[in-house]
């Protein structure tokens, strides 16, 4: 599992993969690295009492941050900031771990990094935010073929009755 697809032999010839497919793959999964970093931008703008966030980032992070600030304001410990800042750093390195193994050729983290990030452009939507929903849907486009071409490169090569 550390090459990203292994060669197959057939009758004595190497066959490789696509390359377009391969690049498509490593784009749709290095959407994630933009994700996670740009959500981490974003909690440390928060834990550094800023006021700006980027529509890249997470929503669910920013409603965390929002929440956390309001509880403060009606009285919860200050340290709620920092739980809140915690929680988003396990969000954001569970979009950074998508990132790795979308990226290793493997199809469940784009499944599950796409409903996650489509519910999260749902609460942009829900919102009123439509530029950030829009753009979660211009990275979903992307990621989405990232996760296409892991398919066509899985069935390319992955021998019968034997997985990646």
């Amino acid at each position: 599992m550390d090459s990203i697809f292994p060669q197959t032999e057939t009758n004595n010839i190497i066959n490789e993969p696509d390359p377009q497919l391969l690049a498509q793959l490593k784009s749709g999964a290095n959407w994630f690295y933009w994700i996670a970093g740009l959500s981490l931008v974003n909690s440390a703008i928060y834990a550094f009492g800023g006021q700006i966030s980027f529509i890249l980032g997470l929503a669910v992070t920013q409603v965390i941050d929002a929440l956390s600030d309001t509880a403060i304001a009606a009285g919860a410990p200050t340290a709620l900031k920092a739980v809140a800042v915690v929680i988003d750093l396990v969000i954001t390195a569970m979009f950074a771990l998508f990132g790795y193994y979308a990226g290793k050729g493997l199809i469940w983290p784009f499944i599950v990094g796409i409903a996650f990030y489509i519910l999260d452009g749902l609460v942009y939507l829900a919102g009123g935010d439509m530029f950030a929903a829009g753009f979660h849907a211009f990275a979903l486009f992307f990621i989405i073929r990232g996760f296409l071409a892991s398919r066509k490169l899985k069935q390319f090569s992955t021998p019968v009755g034997q997985a990646i």
